[in-house]
């Protein structure tokens, strides 16, 4: 795998960055939640709070290696610790790396911790139906299909469904058994 991004831990200083994306519609409207305007303040007010303790949350900034460029996020969330299993997203925020490659490979570094170093069993997600190129990114990565949410997401006037998909780790290192 290529060293082109490195993933990192949140600082307060990605907060008018992480402000910029929550506020972009173009970004928003992709994304499986509501969209939310979001100010500089409350944005480093949650990351102070997640900073000091979030047990049940990974979030990680995606970075560029060679500028160490804040890209995009990567999350695994709601760890449930007894059931080894938690939710995947991600994002890419800065518009001009769409489409390079970057997400599969944060997507990798990211599943491979969670599943080698965490030792979490399945990564599940949910993706709306018409976000195409996000749904080819996740069967690239070896999801699978497990069902529809019928219109479970009420966005910009009318209601969108969303699909759930997960991978189980032992479905992941076979795929991936290189890294």
């Amino acid at each position: 795998m290529d060293d082109v991004i490195f993933l990192r831990a949140l600082e307060l200083s990605d907060a008018e960055r992480l402000v910029k994306w929550r506020n972009d519609p173009q970004i928003t409207n992709l994304l499986g939640g509501n969209t939310f305007f979001v100010s500089v303040y409350r944005e480093t007010e949650w990351l102070r709070k997640i900073m000091l303790d979030d047990s049940e949350n990974l979030r990680l900034a995606i970075c560029l290696s060679d500028k160490s460029s804040h890209i995009g996020l990567v999350n695994i969330t709601n760890i449930n610790w007894i059931n080894r299993n938690a939710e995947f997203s991600i994002l890419i925020g800065e518009k001009i790396h769409w489409g390079k490659g970057y997400a599969k490979q944060a997507a990798l570094l990211a599943l491979n911790h969670a599943f080698k170093e965490l030792n979490l069993n399945r990564i599940y997600l949910k993706v709306r139906t018409d976000n195409q190129k996000a749904l080819d990114l996740y069967k690239k990565l070896g999801f699978l299909t497990e069902g529809v949410l019928r219109n479970e997401l009420y966005k910009n006037g009318s209601y969108i469904s969303l699909i759930v998909m997960s991978i189980l780790k032992n479905e992941f290192n076979e795929r991936f058994k290189s890294i």
